[in-house]
């Protein structure tokens, strides 16, 4: 087998930027942080309410569930 050479990433198209991390690009070295960015502080406050709301969801499907299966139980002990 002949060795392959190395793949390049893809370059983005004229127009597209590239998004690096989290918190954005930015230059190597400069102290920018997404902590101060509005931006980013709404998208991690959203990010929180929804992983709330996942939470909250799986939690009632679980009583639900144990519901169910009492109710199930109860019926076959009772006859």
């Amino acid at each position: 087998m002949a060795p392959q050479a190395p793949s390049t990433p893809p370059v983005p198209a004229a127009g597209m930027r590239r998004r690096s991390g989290i918190c954005g690009g930015g230059v190597r070295g400069v102290r920018v942080g997404c902590f101060g960015d509005p931006e980013m502080k709404r998208r991690r406050r959203v990010a929180g309410y929804k992983a709330y709301a996942v939470e909250g969801k799986v939690k009632a499907s679980i009583r639900r569930g144990l519901r169910w299966f009492k109710r199930k139980c109860s019926g076959i002990l009772s006859f």
